[in-house]
């Protein structure tokens, strides 16, 4: 991930947050996964504009049914408001969901919430970026 160079403790905060979902996305696991979290997340994807609920996307992960290889995010920008910060930028997702590699490059934006003194994902959305010509 690249970013500026100065970070508020909240932005911080919240890249490390990010970088465990990108792990557990990576990895398949969706119990560190469901502990990045907020109870209302929902994910947008970027192939379809299909919105998965937070138990549905857990559960896609715990059956295998997303597999992704690569998730990387090699632009992000934040902004920071009194608890909420929303996070943007620029993916790169390989996946096999069917038994071949698919490239995927998006502009997206995350949601990030405090509660408790822990940063959770309330809501990520992602847009797929026209094909080079």
């Amino acid at each position: 991930m690249t970013t500026g160079n100065a970070h508020t403790e909240a932005e911080r905060e919240v890249l490390a947050a990010v970088q465990r979902w990108l792990v557990g996305t990576m990895s398949g696991d969706a119990d560190a996964l469901d502990r990045l979290l907020a109870p209302e997340y929902t994910y947008t994807h970027a192939s379809n504009a299909r919105v998965d609920s937070r138990a549905d996307w857990l559960e896609s992960f715990r059956t295998g049914g997303r597999r992704y290889i690569v998730y990387e995010l090699p632009e992000v920008e934040f902004r920071t408001y009194p608890g909420v910060l929303v996070l943007s930028g620029r993916a790169h997702q390989e996946m096999n969901p069917r038994g071949e590699v698919t490239h995927l490059d998006t502009r997206f934006t995350s949601v990030w919430v405090e509660s408790s003194g822990e940063w959770r994902c309330s809501a990520w959305q992602a847009t797929r970026l026209a094909d080079p010509v």
